[in-house]
């Protein structure tokens, strides 16, 4: 049996991150987190997820802010991300985009189709491995 890809959910409203992390429990194994900030030290004890799930605007360190964190380190350099964010800004995905995302999802998040891209990602990371 294959074993279960590891997902790392980065997202500061506790409703949302309850509810994303235990339906893709179903199909990874999930870690969440309610910052950036939180998240890089989790990471730095040498947790390696193979994507990440990461919302735009928490405290402490926002999605942007990590994502320049994880980008410019040799070991997270590769790793899958998909922001989400409710942001009216319609400039967002493209920034996101530009700082290294692999693919941008708005919200309201539909779990389904965050599963499909979670697989889509570590899937194509599985074949350029």
């Amino acid at each position: 049996m294959e074993e279960k890809k590891h997902i790392l959910i980065i997202e500061d409203e506790s409703s949302l991150r309850l509810l994303l992390g235990k339906y893709l429990s179903k199909f990874f194994e999930v870690n969440t987190k309610k910052d950036g900030l939180e998240a890089l030290s989790w990471m730095s004890q040498g947790n390696i997820p193979d994507a990440v799930i990461l919302d735009m605007e928490m405290p402490r360190l926002n999605g942007a802010e990590f994502l320049l964190n994880i980008r410019s380190s040799g070991f997270f350099k590769h790793l899958p991300v998909i922001v989400v964010s409710g942001s009216s800004d319609k400039d967002l995905p493209g920034r996101m985009l530009k700082l290294g995302a692999n693919t941008f999802i708005e919200k309201p998040l539909n779990p389904i189709k965050v599963k499909e891209t979670i697989y889509h990602l570590v899937s194509s990371k599985d074949k350029a491995a």
